[in-house]
């Protein structure tokens, strides 16, 4: 998992844990973007079955993160940035593209 400086002081921030990030990673839904870069978000149907099973991981229900996008290896993508989804950002950007 590589973060750029500005995830890393996002994270801390924010206190979006690593686990979180794994977490997204392995259950997560892949919205592309332009560029590159994809977001990627827990699915609305999946959220409170994660947060169930992951109780002990706080933070974790609205997590997001943008990522640059490596085709060979997901988990070898550069984290751009992370933080929470309080205001639907998925929701935001499937309006531009439609």
């Amino acid at each position: 998992m590589n973060k750029t400086k500005h995830a890393q002081k996002r994270c801390s921030q924010r206190g979006i844990k690593n686990k979180t990030i794994r977490l997204l990673f392995k259950e997560g839904m892949i919205v592309n973007q332009n560029q590159g870069k994809a977001l990627i978000v827990f699915p609305k149907r999946k959220k409170q079955d994660i947060e169930n099973r992951n109780i002990h991981i706080k933070n974790i229900k609205n997590a997001y993160m943008i990522i640059s996008i490596n085709r060979s290896n997901l988990d070898d993508s550069t984290i751009i940035t992370t933080g929470h989804d309080y205001k639907d950002v998925y929701k935001n950007t499937r309006k531009k593209f439609h």
